[in-house]
């Protein structure tokens, strides 16, 4: 898992973001089928993969699993916990762009 997520994260920073993208929807894949959606290490999976989306321009793909990050953030930390504003924070990004 560490060495799956160390790859993906090396991948995004040579700008090799289709092989990066593949690890990171494998670990989402993954953590959602294990851990469940509202488990913290899936909801930073869906963060990753929300931002690569959004750094490969592909703000459509990005905007619903934002939303979900920031609907999980809602109802398990509150509105105003800074997770949640981070949460809010990005999705207006995308929305903004």
């Amino acid at each position: 898992d560490m060495l799956q997520r160390n790859l993906a994260h090396l991948l995004s920073d040579q700008s090799k973001l289709e092989e990066a993208e593949a690890l990171y929807w494998d670990k989402l894949r993954g953590h959602r089928a294990l851990l469940g959606e509202a488990h913290p290490v899936t909801v930073t999976s869906l963060n990753k993969m929300a931002r690569l989306l959004t750094v490969q321009g592909r703000l459509e793909e990005a905007e619903p699993l934002f939303r979900a990050k920031l609907d999980l953030h809602r109802a398990q930390l509150g509105t105003c916990h800074p997770q949640t504003l981070a949460s809010m924070n990005n999705l207006c990004l995308v929305l903004c762009a």
